[in-house]
């Protein structure tokens, strides 16, 4: 049985918006407690997916082995991972500033070597991959250097999280609004056929 079958796109999405939503609130109040406590909802929510996604086929096929219980146990086992050893996250955020600082360097390298020594003409590319470069470096740098700064991003972070998750939730919402208006339409559009047809007929057979 198909896997996305098994759990509707408005459960998911909630889950989702609610996971956000925690660990941009988390990350708002204290960087610190974002970086502990993150993990612990990101755990809860991908259990709850697994644990959906295992007993929604057992109950429908009752087969303890199957492709769409196996997903959710590996989910499920995942889900507890991240609740127990809470530091996952921590060492994840721990490692993207030293990401930035590769990732400025080959943008960098790219349009020195690339885009200004072999292609001359291609001067708004190498300013672009320069700036570019050069913010990551720098971002990265700070991260790293500044507690304060790092903090501020944390709470960044935070903030965007808290209000994608808002944004995310009204738009789960809204389409399916739209999905149950297009499908009212539909059902109108039929009972309108629906009764031209019989119209059509009773006029035929008072002719004949």
């Amino acid at each position: 049985m198909n896997v996305k079958s098994l759990i509707s796109n408005k459960t998911m999405n909630l889950i989702l918006a609610i996971v956000l939503f925690i660990a941009g609130i988390l990350f708002c109040v204290s960087p610190a407690i974002g970086e502990q406590w993150v993990s612990l909802v990101i755990g809860i929510g991908i259990l709850l997916v697994g644990g959906i996604i295992a007993v929604t086929d057992f109950l429908k096929n009752r087969i303890l082995v199957s492709r769409a219980v196996i997903i959710g146990s590996v989910l499920v086992a995942i889900g507890i991972y991240l609740m127990v050893d809470r530091s996952i996250i921590s060492r994840v955020i721990g490692v993207i500033p030293y990401v930035l600082i590769v990732t400025g360097a080959c943008i960098l390298a790219d349009s020195v070597l690339v885009k200004f020594v072999r292609e001359k003409d291609n001067v708004n590319k190498f300013v672009i991959e320069l700036c570019i470069g050069a913010v990551a470096i720098i971002l990265g740098g700070l991260i790293l250097g500044i507690t304060a700064f790092r903090q501020m991003v944390a709470v960044v972070i935070g903030i965007a999280l808290a209000g994608y998750s808002g944004y995310y939730l009204y738009n789960t919402f809204k389409k399916e609004k739209i999905v149950k208006k297009e499908g009212a339409d539909k059902e109108e559009k039929k009972e309108e056929k629906a009764e031209k047809e019989t119209k059509k007929e009773k006029k035929a057979k008072k002719s004949a």
